[in-house]
């Protein structure tokens, strides 16, 4: 059947950014800062149960208490996570994006953060191109459970052999393949617009 909806991740792929990286970067950065090793802030923050789907508010809470910190300071802080989060847009994926926006209907399957979608959409706009924008904190699923698929495949309105998926997490583009996605392992961009090209237009 010939595609009808393209599906994108965020982190990794439509944004470059290297979660690996990135979060203990900010960790050394600021602690640092507020003159204490890792170590340090590894053990006051211990106390501290932030793993899950945890609010922002609540995360926000914790630094500040766990740290001493004024709400400025957590507001710095917190500023910079969100910079490093969200890294910067892939615009030659981007373009592509474009050219695809009047034959497609294109979205967004993000395991994410509470905060993502403000953050990314004040930076980005993602919202002028993609509908549906869904992000794992909000539908309480995440990558690669299977129903997260399903949900997204339902929101698009169409069939699961009718959609297209990028993602770079080996273990979400199985899981996509499994529920009926034709889903591309992205490694490099110009790799993966030339498989996207593959399955749109054969």
């Amino acid at each position: 059947m010939a595609i009808e909806a393209v599906v994108f991740d965020l982190g990794g792929v439509l944004e470059i950014v290297d979660d690996a990286v990135w979060p203990l970067a900010w960790t050394h950065r600021w602690a640092g800062e507020l003159g204490m090793t890792v170590e340090e802030w590894t053990d006051r923050m211990a106390a501290y149960d932030l793993a899950g789907a945890v609010s922002e508010a609540v995360t926000r809470s914790a630094y500040k208490a766990g740290l001493g910190l004024s709400d400025a300071e957590v507001a710095v802080m917190f500023d910079d996570l969100w910079d490093r989060y969200c890294g910067r847009l892939d615009t030659e994926l981007m373009a592509y994006v474009e050219g695809l926006a009047p034959s497609y209907r294109l979205a967004i399957l993000s395991n994410s953060s509470d905060g993502a979608r403000r953050e990314e959409e004040k930076r980005f706009g993602l919202s002028r191109l993609f509908d549906p924008i869904i992000y794992s904190h909000e539908v309480g699923l995440a990558k690669p459970d299977p129903r997260i698929y399903d949900l997204t495949t339902q929101r698009l309105g169409t069939a699961p052999d009718k959609v297209a998926y990028l993602d770079d997490v080996p273990e979400n583009v199985d899981a996509a393949r499994a529920g009926g996605w034709h889903a591309v392992l992205h490694e490099d961009t110009p790799t993966s617009i030339a498989a996207l090209e593959a399955l749109l237009h054969r």
